[in-house]
């Protein structure tokens, strides 16, 4: 079974209209604002169709019948939100299983899958046919900060209020790091068909440079802070760079505490 159907050439279009068009062509006619015919000729929709639909012939879906009914893809529609809301979200792959093992409970023995595994193909029409459900790229995140709920970012914004009364906002200061790489990443690339594995010359490391900014309530910004991954600062690394910018190394590349002592007394003896 093909993943998108392509009529053939001269075939009979069917249900070439969207359900708002369907819906607001009926009410023209219940309401007498259009005939059957004028509404056929407005919305582009068959006008057997609408006589059939203002008879409540034909009222289930176009297309075939799928394998589950509604209430049982809702209800796997609702597991997928349920596991994406607690922070464990399933893939693909997941959700053919989970079909599996529902249709294994009930004792099913579906003949359009294989040992009653769903295939990806009908994975996408599942997709297809619930409109609200994507796929996207997960992020990772540790257990310990999933467990932070908005009332803990409540009562720290709360306490941190407290603690910040009476306080100058030229006096309030925050930081933070960031690091530059000079690896590129892979990039999709035109090649001979038949190519497994392109290859693209570049050189490049996996060492990464470290960046300190840090700012002021009151929209002060010091200068940057560069911290190289090298035994020795050449001269040439700091040149052209930001206005009043501080420069630094480090074995490993890292915001030591004794790296971030010297950037700070520098920069400081700007202000």
């Amino acid at each position: 079974m093909p993943r998108v159907y392509k009529s053939t050439l001269g075939s009979r279009s069917y249900a070439a209209y969207s359900v708002e068009a369907l819906d607001n062509a009926l009410s023209d006619i219940r309401t007498k604002v259009l005939t059957q015919r004028q509404a056929s000729v407005k919305y582009n929709i068959p006008r057997s169709t609408l006589k059939n639909k203002l008879k409540g012939a034909h009222g289930g879906r176009p297309g075939g019948t799928t394998i589950f009914t509604q209430e049982e893809e809702e209800t796997f529609k609702a597991y997928v939100f349920t596991t994406s809301a607690y922070g464990f979200p399933v893939d693909m792959f997941d959700l053919r299983c989970i079909v599996k093992a529902y249709a294994d409970r009930k004792g099913l023995k579906i003949r359009h899958f294989k040992n009653n595994m769903p295939g990806t193909e009908w994975a996408l029409s599942f997709l297809r046919r619930h409109k609200d459900l994507t796929t996207r790229f997960a992020s990772n995140i540790k257990r310990k900060r999933a467990e932070i709920s908005p009332t803990v970012i409540d009562e720290y914004f709360a306490n941190l209020s407290k603690e910040l009364e009476g306080v100058a906002v030229g006096n309030i200061w925050n930081y933070d790091e960031t690091n530059l790489s000079d690896d590129p990443g892979q990039k999709r690339v035109l090649t001979k068909r038949g190519c497994k594995y392109p290859e693209r010359v570049l050189n490049s490391t996996k060492s990464s440079t470290s960046l300190m900014f840090c700012g002021s309530a009151d929209g002060q910004l010091l200068p940057p802070y560069v911290v190289y991954k090298a035994e020795g600062l050449w001269t040439t690394w700091m040149e052209n760079g930001p206005t009043d910018a501080r420069y630094n190394r480090s074995r490993s590349g890292w915001l030591t505490i004794s790296v971030l002592r010297i950037g700070f007394s520098a920069c400081y003896c700007l202000y």
